[in-house]
């Protein structure tokens, strides 16, 4: 990681809220470093892009800085031109012929760690003369976007690069910072776009093109203590899923049953900033695709009441809390169900004194919905070795490649998931249904701003102190602003 001493702005996919790096003091408006030091050019443009910017205010900013106090920031005494036109991908490459190096920017830690490293090694088994240099991330690519930013600004992107939901929206948009890639999938006969779940396709496009390669999903499911369940005397949630008669009425019955009778303190534990969620879960939206607000309109205000009625009935402890203390919650035994992405499943095993399962969300209004977590491989427009850049990301998105990776996270190919064994085990599939029926707010150039906007509005929605329908309508206020519409 390029360590960066200025304030940044960020954002905690476990929090979904904005946060700042380092110490730092905020007077006047001006940005100032850990040293108190005047603002920088590096510092003003992360700020910028951080909010929304223009296109030439990218290049504008991002010229001037790469030239000097931003290079210097993120460890590089090079300049480059911040307009490079697209590579040539009308010849075919042998992959005896491809070599070079290429950098990758992507997790590092534990488990991703481990898999990263096996994925370089099958990449390499098939691309022997490619150096790849793997600049393994500390944090996760919502922290370490910033410090992506600086790098683009810098002129010294890496190659390949892990991008999470929002992130190929603002690249693109601010600064045409990433490679298309419809010219590559179209000249390589090995690659079957039907062959990946529809909702990751669509998550990597911007304007029609597709800059981002479907490399991992998440869905949002149900978590669910069985031993509860089967105290309170209530049919098992993947059955009544499986028969289409997970809905609203069992899910409700099921709340108040695990606590009347099956001796939860709380029938489900949610966190506030999955209100996006709660919409999709009854055919709502948060905004429409020419990024108007809807937050008011339709099922969205129906389903947050719905939430929020929890709450205030004694059914869900308050869902403004930090990362981690649901899941303590469930994992405890206070809870019976908890509305979460299956990464934790894993994290449970061997920490419960209970049977624990996963399921998909119950339906509202007959619509089965959810959100979904995208992560993409995108490749820099500024790389100077693209083809071997996109032979790496092509090939450690195969088959192969994703089920390797599927130990870290839902693969997004249908033949990936077969081979990872997701139809062997019930769970998995009632994930991989969700996957197929999930969706997501259209990203905007924006980033955090939406989140921000309609999470501010929502939290006397959450305390009890206003209605679904005038929380959503302070959303929408709020996400006009932010939006500059």
């Amino acid at each position: 990681m390029i360590p960066l001493k200025t304030r940044i702005l960020g954002f905690d996919r476990a929090q979904k809220g904005l946060y700042y790096f380092g110490k730092h003091s905020n007077k006047g408006g001006l940005v100032r470093n850990n040293d108190g030091e005047k603002e920088t050019e590096t510092s003003k443009l992360i700020d910028i892009l951080a909010k929304g910017i223009s296109r030439r205010q990218f290049l504008a900013v991002s010229g001037a800085a790469g030239l000097s106090a931003v290079a210097v920031a993120c460890g590089s005494s090079e300049s480059s031109d911040t307009t490079v036109a697209a590579p040539s991908t009308d010849a075919p490459v042998t992959e005896e012929e491809i070599g070079g190096e290429i950098t990758l920017w992507a997790w590092g830690a534990g488990l991703e760690g481990d898999k990263t490293k096996e994925r370089i090694a099958y990449f390499n088994s098939k691309y022997p003369n490619v150096k790849v240099n793997w600049e393994p991330l500390a944090k996760n690519g919502y922290e370490e976007y910033p410090a992506l930013l600086a790098r683009f600004a810098s002129g010294n992107a890496p190659d390949v690069m892990r991008v999470l939901n929002f992130q190929p929206t603002q690249l693109v948009a601010e600064g045409d910072a990433l490679l298309a890639l419809d010219d590559f999938i179209a000249a390589d006969p090995d690659i079957d776009m039907a062959d990946f779940l529809a909702p990751t396709v669509l998550g990597g496009q911007v304007n029609g093109k597709q800059y981002g390669m479907p490399d991992n999903t998440e869905p949002y499911v149900i978590y669910y203590n069985k031993d509860a369940f089967a105290a309170a005397g209530l049919e098992d949630p993947q059955v009544l899923f499986g028969q289409g008669k997970w809905d609203q009425a069992s899910f409700e019955s099921s709340i108040n049953a695990l606590m009347s009778k099956g001796g939860m303190k709380f029938g489900l534990a949610f966190e506030a900033w999955n209100y996006d969620t709660f919409c999709f879960m009854g055919g709502g939206t948060v905004l429409d695709s020419d990024q108007k607000p809807t937050i008011d309109q339709g099922a969205s205000p129906q389903m947050l009441d719905f939430f929020a009625k929890l709450v205030k009935d004694g059914k869900s402890p308050s869902p403004v809390v930090g990362g981690g203390a649901q899941l303590e919650a469930f994992r405890n035994g206070e809870v019976g169900m908890y509305l979460m992405g299956p990464w934790w499943y894993g994290a449970l095993a061997g920490t419960t004194k209970f049977k624990y399962d996963v399921t998909g969300l119950p339906s509202f209004n007959g619509v089965r919905a959810g959100k979904l977590e995208l992560g993409s491989l995108a490749i820099s427009s500024a790389s100077k070795n693209p083809k071997a850049a996109w032979a790496y990301v092509k090939t450690v998105t195969d088959t192969e490649g994703l089920k390797i990776w599927s130990a870290v996270a839902t693969p997004t190919r249908r033949s990936a998931l077969q081979a990872a064994g997701f139809n062997d085990e019930q769970w998995k599939k009632d994930a991989v249904a969700m996957v197929e029926a999930g969706t997501f707010t259209p990203f905007t150039t924006k980033g955090s701003a939406v989140d921000a906007a309609v999470s501010a509005a929502l939290d006397s929605l959450w305390a009890g102190k206003s209605t679904a329908a005038a929380a959503t309508a302070d959303a929408v206020k709020r996400l006009n602003e932010a939006l500059g519409s």
